[in-house]
């Protein structure tokens, strides 16, 4: 756990950098979403596994006390510099294991998203935390059109992206449905669309593939055997959202 506190630390840089130039505005429309539910404004919200911020930042103008958690204090140092322009709310940070929190602050609403050590079963632990409810967010697909092509070419499998594994939500629904929770899923996708090249993808192929073997695979996917020709990509992005209400 300590080498996993030491990894997200050393990576809170390249982390925050790589959300400054997302050009997915999921942060955006999960708190538009959270609004049309009503369950935002709240007088209290926990953001936990917080990160960068990045959520929390959109929050803050509808909560009059929120809090984010994390147990990485690099990455709690770029929330705050995201959240010192706002004064109209009580903002707190705490830089823990969220398991080993003594003290527990007891929120309206409690938000969760990306985190992939989450376990179905503890599910209860939150829905018991929280007095209104818990709201999950978490990425169920990502996909690469020009890479999935190229490696059902191969003959190779199409990976599951660490961080967009639906059997997590999946897990989380069966939980919820065998605990006789009722609870709401929305989902938002996003397409996008970006320049690259064959040669660009070949770093990223699982098997070696040769000058005259990049040349076959450019021939096959764009109809041209340069594999440094520029083609169009195709992205898509998924997250699924869960809300259930605690019977507080």
């Amino acid at each position: 756990m300590k080498e996993d506190r030491a990894f997200w630390n050393q990576f809170a840089e390249d982390y925050a950098a790589a959300e400054e130039t997302s050009r997915l505005p999921v942060a955006r429309d999960v708190t538009a979403w959270l609004l049309d539910e009503g369950l935002l404004p709240t007088k209290s919200l926990v953001d936990l596994a917080a990160g960068t911020g990045r959520y929390a930042a959109r929050f803050a103008a509808h909560v009059q006390q929120l809090t984010l958690i994390d147990w990485s204090s690099a990455m709690l140092a770029y929330a705050k510099q995201r959240l010192t322009a706002n004064d109209a709310t009580s903002v707190h940070f705490i830089t823990a294991d969220w398991h080993q929190l003594e003290t527990l602050p007891a929120p309206d609403l409690i938000f969760v998203s990306q985190l992939p050590t989450l376990e179905a079963n503890e599910l209860s632990l939150l829905t018991n935390w929280a007095n209104q409810g818990v709201v999950l967010n978490f990425q169920t697909e990502q996909s690469d059109a020009l890479m999935d092509r190229a490696l059902t070419y191969l003959g190779q499998a199409v990976p599951v992206a660490y961080q967009a594994d639906p059997t997590r939500v999946a897990s989380y629904q069966q939980w919820l449905h065998a605990h006789q929770v009722p609870f709401k899923a929305h989902t938002l996708t996003y397409h996008l669309e970006e320049q690259t090249t064959i040669s660009d993808l070949l770093p990223e192929l699982t098997v070696p593939v040769g000058v005259k073997a990049a040349s076959q695979l450019a021939k096959a996917l764009t109809g041209n055997e340069n594999a440094h020709m520029p083609v169009t990509d195709h992205l898509t992005y998924t997250y699924t959202q869960l809300v259930w209400h605690s019977d507080h």
